[in-house]
């Protein structure tokens, strides 16, 4: 799904950190305009600037990665930059804003941010002719390490979640809300990028005969071993969805160079491979939809139903174009 539950969640905690820190922030510059420490009151409006800008930023452009490692990157230099400005009064700070490098980038990547910042911190500041370096170094070390912990953890959680929401748990090809999602990108890398696209539903011939005769759990079976291999006859950047039942989708970028050939060797493939287990041939019809402009998500799968519709007629075991 081109990690968009991924990408929704993190702009989701981005927002909600730099809120946060925002809020948080905030009265500082007040208090330490105040207290007459202007130096302390320009970086702190410079990081809640900072930040507004740059989740602003991200919100319209969706670059959220990106805009997270920088927001890491900045907040991290802010602290040190304030501890080695502001001394002791601003060493506190340095704890929430090393724990919330973990929710912004990987945990290598913030566990490494973490370090040099604490080595910067160590090296020029003066806060530790007050503090002790040695508690300051176990401290922000066990922090780092826990949170690392906890942030690979969740990281695992939300890659299973992910698997969970967009693969088919039979086959292991991508389920329908998968699909779903990669059309409507699809659809506007037609309209907005020139990038075509050819959407194709397949069909296993007379599958239900093969579930009669050998029963469900060889029907489960043969649908896997046509998944393994279409994926593994098909490129890294083409999609296979289960559709329902025996009926798959392929989503493939338009290739004028093979789009001829594609599809027949692809069949002529699946037919050789793909057996019951008294080694009859299982055959597939393949309906043919490219894009073509004004196309939405049903208009499409209409046309590649009605070309599968007519692969059926002709006597299966074919791949039909529209033509509409």
């Amino acid at each position: 799904m081109i990690n968009q539950l991924q990408e929704k969640y993190q702009l989701s905690l981005l927002l909600l950190l730099s809120a946060v820190a925002v809020l948080g922030v905030s009265p500082f510059v007040v208090i330490r305009y105040l207290a007459g420490n202007f130096t302390a009151t320009i970086i702190d409006t410079i990081l809640i600037l900072g930040i507004i800008s740059l989740v602003t930023y991200a919100y319209y452009s969706k670059k959220i990665r990106m805009v997270s490692a920088v927001i890491a990157v900045f907040i991290n230099a802010g602290v040190v930059i304030i501890a080695i400005a502001n001394g002791v009064d601003s060493f506190l700070w340095v704890y929430p804003v090393f724990a919330s490098t973990f929710i912004l980038v990987k945990p290598v990547e913030a566990f490494c941010i973490n370090i040099i910042a604490g080595i910067s911190v160590v090296e020029l500041s003066d806060i530790f002719n007050t503090i002790s370096e040695d508690s300051f170094i176990i401290t922000t070390s066990m922090l780092s390490l826990s949170a690392f912990v906890y942030a690979s953890h969740g990281l695992k959680q939300f890659r299973l979640l992910e698997t969970l929401n967009t693969v088919d748990v039979l086959t292991g090809a991508f389920n329908r809300r998968a699909m779903s999602s990669d059309l409507k990108v699809a659809l506007a890398n037609a309209e907005h990028n020139d990038i075509k696209y050819f959407l194709v539903i397949l069909d296993l011939d007379y599958f239900k005969k093969v579930n009669d005769k050998f029963g469900h759990a060889v029907g489960d079976k043969i649908l896997q071993d046509f998944v393994t291999i279409t994926t593994s006859n098909i490129r890294k950047y083409d999609k296979l969805y289960r559709f329902g039942g025996e009926e798959f989708v392929l989503l493939i970028p338009e290739n004028n160079d093979r789009q001829h050939t594609f599809f027949d060797d692809l069949r002529t493939t699946i037919k050789k491979e793909l057996t019951t287990p008294d080694g009859e041939e299982v055959t597939v019809s393949f309906g043919v939809a490219h894009w073509v402009p004004g196309t939405t998500e049903d208009t499409w799968l209409q046309r590649a139903d009605e070309a599968l519709y007519q692969a059926k007629a002709k006597g299966r075991d074919c791949a039909v174009f529209s033509h509409k």
